[in-house]
């Protein structure tokens, strides 16, 4: 289905060998239900590849507005950081999140199955970085379109990723890592299911 607001958080890592069943837990458990309390996030879902893939696991929040990111209700959950978040953090590995503004959202319903692509923009010295921004939604309005017209997908989603000033309180902040923001724009394609994805990304 189509995205429900118009901003999303993207979250794309990995877990240290044999801490699978203790992510799994604490994200279900503790994190999921704390951010989907926080007002403004409308949606949260995780997907997971096979065991032992790179970047296992990815995580989408669908948020009212991007403001949502730098609440104080979005801050309030994320500074309070509980004992078992401690304990689960160090095992995250190549963690990858940026929010984004939605450019072009369509579907029919929400897939099984999930294909994501990174979009990284070449240097651009225009005033504002504009114009790399500007010939990337251009061009992937019509992608999203062309993407519908596949066999078994429900849904597309473009978006454009953009830096927040505020700050978690804790240094240990994933979000803080090295490379974690290293990335200017997402697309999104739902597919009924896993099997229908690995026929249909042939095609993106």
């Amino acid at each position: 289905m189509t995205m429900r607001g118009m901003a999303f958080l993207p979250i794309w890592h990995g877990i240290a060998a044999g801490q699978d069943e203790e992510f799994e837990r604490w994200h279900t458990v503790e994190h999921m239900p704390e951010r989907l309390d926080t007002p403004g996030i409308m949606v949260g879902r995780r997907y997971a590849k096979a065991a032992g893939e790179r970047l296992r696991y990815f995580t989408l929040y669908e948020a009212s507005t991007f403001d949502v990111f730098a609440s104080e209700g979005y801050f309030a959950a994320a500074n309070a950081r509980s004992e078992w978040t401690r304990r689960v953090h160090p095992h995250f590995v190549d963690f990858r999140r940026s929010p984004c503004h939605v450019v072009m959202t369509r579907g029919r319903g929400i897939g099984g199955a999930l294909a994501t692509v990174r979009v990284t923009f070449t240097a651009d010295s225009s005033p504002g970085g504009y114009a790399a921004k500007d010939a990337y939604t251009l061009a992937v309005r019509p992608l999203v379109e062309d993407c519908m017209r596949l066999p078994f997908v429900t849904a597309a989603h473009a978006g454009i990723a953009a830096p927040v000033a505020r700050k978690p309180l804790s240094g240990e902040s994933l979000s803080l890592r090295p490379n974690a923001t290293d990335f200017n724009g997402v697309v999104m394609v739902e597919f009924t299911g896993r099997e229908a994805l690995g026929r249909g990304t042939k095609d993106l």
